[in-house]
């Protein structure tokens, strides 16, 4: 027997090793990990123990053999990212927050190199662009706090094009996004300029260089990602990088490589100990009992109870006796669920202020009271879109104006040539300054109009609209405007086989 004894011995290693093994592919532990044990303990000639102690686990990715568009960014970074961060630091400014966006997009672009595209709208791909989105949203209420900044043009050069990050999510040409964005950037960099042309060069560099970023993003975004951003057909589910975190490692790890932190729960504890007796020592594997939690609770009071469930009228066994029989309360079935918001939807776009030819664009603005439109000319049109709480005027003779999809915005107009249109608009107020010939109201509820002494020929044309006023200078008491509801009911009539139709009045 004593010929087989090594044999023996060689088949107890190898099943323990097969333990190991499957018990390791289990934890998602690393090849590496896996290799150093097997090695550590073969040289030890013992057994392989099958309590897992391992920690924490990294997929490393050697930035040799990055993807080239991955590359690519990472230049943007080095260069004009890197020369508007120093040029902030100069001036103090949005440097830390605006590197964190660009560092928060590399990340999502390495996701989208190493895994097939998310379903858009889908969960995932809402959870994977959250960080960017955070990012962005910081940037633009940085600059909403701050607006009796002296350098608010600085705050608003970077919030007007920082939204052309958001190219990730635009198909199919992202390209001419990010180059809108950047003409709005350019709007208010222009004011920087002027202002600091005589007075500091290094905010004059600072506003180049920002818009040089916006340049390089723009160009990088028309070479590697053309029809939109590029994922990877052959690789992983998109959904295994959700609650993933990636650590950049540059100066300490000398292969220059990138750790992807796997955010999986920790390694569970040792066994707990046996004592002599051969019962399990639950106090020294725990630690002794905290009771401070406990008291901590039964200091609270009376809101200890709001977490408790309220029991329904019909899974009550007093109420119901044939519940008594079954034992078993039935609980009520659970609805649908709500489909998922679009992500066009659920992302929060940046407010945009755009002279594009001859047609001013003003978009998503949030309680912002203080818009002004100076620089007009007569064949100019102004068209504004997705307002909130805010109030916009506008200097001079236009050629129309247009008012589309806003709520509780206040418009104040000089003059129009053509028109003023309110399409799709709630809680809207509209001041006439000067003249205009027509107001067009459409789809449109809770509605003030105040008009000038010069607008008493005007025309004012309304469909599927509900509690519009018009308020007319001059025809109340003392000289007030005296407020006119525009008719909302109609009665038709047939007089020689046509259709009449006239205001309903009432009287009484």
């Amino acid at each position: 027997m004593t010929e087989f004894q090594p044999l023996t011995t060689l088949l107890k290693r190898l099943e323990a090793a097969t333990s190991r093994l499957e018990d390791l592919a289990t934890s998602g532990v690393s090849a590496v990990g896996v290799n150093t044990n097997l090695a550590r303990n073969s040289l030890s000639n013992q057994p392989v123990a099958t309590s897992l102690v391992s920690p924490p686990s990294y997929d490393i990715v050697d930035e040799a053999v990055l993807p080239p568009a991955l590359a690519a960014y990472d230049e943007l970074i080095e260069i004009p990212l890197k020369h508007f961060v120093e040029l902030s630091k100069r001036i103090g400014g949005l440097s830390h927050a605006v590197e964190d966006i660009f560092l928060a997009q590399r990340d999502f672009i390495f996701i989208a190199s190493q895994s097939i595209k998310p379903t858009t709208p889908s969960e995932t791909f809402v959870e994977l662009i959250k960080p960017t989105q955070q990012a962005l949203e910081k940037v633009c209420e940085y600059r909403e706090n701050n607006r009796p900044s002296p350098f608010f043009n600085h705050l608003s050069t970077v919030s007007e094009g920082i939204g052309a990050l958001g190219w990730v999510s635009v198909d199919p040409k992202p390209a001419p996004f990010v180059g809108d964005l950047k003409d709005s950037s350019q709007f208010y960099a222009h004011r920087v300029i002027k202002e600091f042309k005589d007075k500091d060069r290094t905010h004059v560099e600072w506003a180049n260089s920002f818009v040089a970023l916006l340049t390089e993003l723009q160009n990088y975004v028309k070479k590697y990602h053309i029809t939109g951003l590029v994922w990877n057909s052959q690789g992983v589910e998109a959904k295994t990088f959700v609650g993933r975190k990636l650590a950049h490692n540059s100066g300490t790890n000398s292969a220059g490589t990138a750790l992807l932190s796997v955010g999986g729960p920790p390694a569970p504890p040792p066994p707990p100990s046996l004592t002599d007796s051969g019962i399990i020592d639950f106090v020294s594997a725990k630690g002794q009992a905290d009771m401070s939690s406990v008291f901590a609770e039964l200091n609270r009071g009376e809101s200890i109870v709001d977490s408790l469930k309220k029991v329904d009228k019909s899974q009550m066994t007093h109420k119901n006796p044939s519940l008594r029989t079954s034992g078993i309360v039935k609980g009520q079935k659970k609805g649908p669920t709500a489909p998922p918001k679009p992500v066009s939807l659920s992302l929060k776009k940046p407010p945009k202020t755009q002279l594009d030819g001859t047609k001013w664009t003003i978009e998503n603005y949030e309680n912002n009271s203080n818009l002004l439109i100076e620089e007009t000319a007569i064949n100019h049109t102004v068209y504004i879109y997705g307002c909130k709480n805010s109030t916009i005027q506008i200097k001079g003779k236009v050629n129309a104006i247009t008012l589309d999809s806003c709520q509780k915005t206040g418009l104040l107009v000089d003059s129009a040539v053509a028109t003023v249109d309110i399409v799709n608009s709630r809680s809207f107020q509209l001041q006439i300054l000067g003249r205009t010939p027509t107001i067009v109201i459409d789809k449109s509820d809770s509605g003030q109009i105040f008009l000038s002494p010069e607008c008493m020929d005007i025309e004012i044309l309304t469909a599927k609209s509900s509690s519009i006023n018009v308020n007319i200078p001059g025809a109340g008491q003392d000289g007030d405007f005296a407020e006119r509801p525009v008719p909302e009911q109609v009665k038709s009539t047939i007089f020689n086989g046509k259709l009449v139709s006239t205001t309903v009045e009432h009287t009484g």
